[in-house]
């Protein structure tokens, strides 16, 4: 593996100054894509960028510019940028030093297969040609009667209108840009273990997958990963779990020096706002990091699952212009945009989020809520089912939240065929200071002639609710542990869940009573009997007979 990587990095090391096109100028301005809330404004970057396909091929960027291991880099969702001395290279992200990925949210990718290394080409007067040679032999357009598009792929990962604007086209150039982006295949096609139609290979830097549901073929977003690896957010725990020892493995903590958790780990690094959206400056930490651990961070606590179950895999591209995009997947032919007018506001600042539906068959609903942030404004869930199977469907909703903290909100929609999106999810932070409480009060009408006026009356303190799955995908057969946490100043009276408009006795409503307890705690285990999608809903009712705001997750079973 280590020689073809070599080999690789070699004869494309001076492609950039090849294929420029002249005259054309480095981009100096910054790029910035509301997509991710991200800018490129390293020059050299920009210009890659540009010239090898943009979003289409390399994703949308998902981080600032930053120091990693002595070199600066940025990240992409499909790639991570090196800037070494004026020349752009791409990190091999499936090395296994770096990001040896097979598991992640429950799919299961093909593994590096020494054999298919070693029959890779040696460099030669004809090599670009027997890159084609071999990458048609190895990266089939057909697999096991499913058109894959492998070698398709592979050969249009870098528009050639792009690499050779206002320039001859060369083919064999082509080839060696195209192996620039992917690298050379570590493993034949092999379909996902739970779900034959998902169909995977593996390259030095990235995973194709095909999906039959849409007869797709597109790249896994292997930089979102490697991200999610380093701060530990949204990290599936399947992945979490392979990346034990890893020295990425949560290393990102503002409250330290350089942001760095293990410092000794990561050497000549400097994580400092490395994730954090938008160009603003941000504060330096200024704790102690660990100086030596041997690699990797500590191990979630056993049987601790995030809120809301694993998320979901990164999409495989996000679509139009939006704070964040969720693209088709195989559940759905949804997009969804949810946009903020703020990701940085203070304890109740009036917020506006914007939902943005598509979908060709109709839209049944578009919802959004807080994950799990504690802030029962954010937390409610906020549903707009006006749609009426309109193709396209967009909401605002005006929320004022009061808590402080850094929050996932999150979208999604149905199709008229009751079909959900997946989730879309974009950022909010809350500065701390002073939390206004929430006491909203009956409007008082203008006085005049006759008009008695009306006393304002609080409104009562809501209970709160939580819901928490054990696994949010789930084989038809299997089990999965649903817990509903209810909290009230004034004792609870019970919580309780079910499944939203599920016709599956094993998802009819649980109850639990509560005595009259703060915080209330209680876990079923239940065992699904219908595949599909339905939304687990948490509630709660104190003693003063005060319903709780309604919270959901998702439960799929396959």
């Amino acid at each position: 593996m280590k020689r073809i990587a070599v080999l690789v990095g070699f004869l494309v090391a001076g492609l950039v100054a090849a294929v420029a096109p002249p005259g054309r100028p480095i981009e100096a301005q910054a790029n910035c894509f509301q997509e991710t809330n991200f800018c490129i404004t390293t020059p050299q970057f920009a210009d890659y960028f540009a010239g090898r396909g943009g979003s289409k091929t390399l994703g949308f960027p998902i981080s600032r510019t930053f120091k990693l291991e002595g070199f600066q880099v940025q990240f992409f969702q499909r790639v991570v940028l090196q800037l070494q001395g004026s020349n752009v290279s791409r990190l091999n992200l499936l090395d296994p030093n770096m990001l040896p990925i097979t598991k992640a949210n429950q799919s299961v990718f093909p593994k590096p297969d020494p054999q298919i290394a070693a029959q890779a080409p040696q460099q030669s007067s004809t090599y670009a040609q027997d890159v084609v040679k071999y990458i048609q032999k190895v990266s089939p357009n057909s697999f096991q009667g499913q058109a894959v598009k492998y070698f398709d792929t592979f050969n249009a990962a870098v528009p050639a209108e792009v690499a050779f604007a206002g320039t001859t086209r060369n083919d064999d150039l082509l080839t060696l840009l195209n192996l620039e982006i992917w690298g050379l295949p570590t493993s034949a096609p092999a379909p996902d273990p739970s779900n034959g139609g998902f169909i995977y290979q593996r390259y030095q830097r990235g995973i194709m997958h095909f999906d039959a549901s849409c007869g797709c073929t597109q790249g896994i977003l292997v930089g979102e990963y490697l991200k999610q690896v380093i701060t530990g957010n949204s990290l599936p725990g399947d992945l979490a779990t392979e990346m034990q020892g890893s020295r990425y493995l949560k290393q990102y903590n503002a409250a330290l020096t350089n942001w760095l958790a293990r410092p000794g780990d990561l050497p000549d690094t400097d994580l400092t706002g490395a994730f954090e959206a938008g160009t603003a400056a941000v504060q330096p930490g200024t704790g102690q990091g660990q100086v030596n651990t041997g690699g990797g961070g500590p191990p979630p606590p056993p049987n601790v699952p995030k809120p809301g179950g694993t998320p979901p895999p990164p999409p495989p591209l996000p679509g139009a212009a939006g704070t964040a995009t969720a693209t088709p997947t195989s559940s759905s032919a949804t997009t969804i945009k949810l946009q903020i007018d703020d990701d940085l506001i203070d304890p109740g600042q009036k917020l506006r989020v914007t939902i943005i539906a598509q979908n060709s068959a109709g839209i049944d609903w578009i919802e959004w809520q807080g994950d799990s942030t504690g802030d029962p404004i954010l937390d409610e869930n906020h549903r707009y089912d006006g749609c009426d199977d309109r193709t396209d469907c967009a909401f605002n909703w005006d929320v004022n939240p009061v808590k402080a903290g850094k929050f996932d909100l999150r979208a999604r929609a149905r199709d008229k065929n009751g079909v959900r999106s997946d989730w879309t999810v974009t950022q909010l932070r809350v500065r701390d200071g002073p939390t206004p409480t929430p006491t909203p009060i009956t409007p008082t009408p203008t006085v005049g002639p006759g008009t008695p006026t009306v006393t304002p009356t609080p409104i009562a303190v809501l209970p709160t609710v939580r819901v928490i799955l054990s696994d949010s995908s789930i084989n038809l057969g299997a089990s999965v542990d649903i817990t509903i946490i209810g909290n009230s100043d004034k004792g609870l009276d019970w919580i309780q869940w079910d499944g939203d408009e599920s016709d599956d006795p094993e998802l009819d409503s649980h109850r639990f009573n509560c005595d009259n307890k703060k915080e209330c705690v209680k876990s079923w285990t239940v065992k699904p009997t219908k595949k599909g999608s339905v939304d687990i809903l948490g509630d709660a009712k104190d003693q003063n007979s005060v319903r709780a705001t309604s919270v959901r997750q998702e439960l799929r079973v396959k």
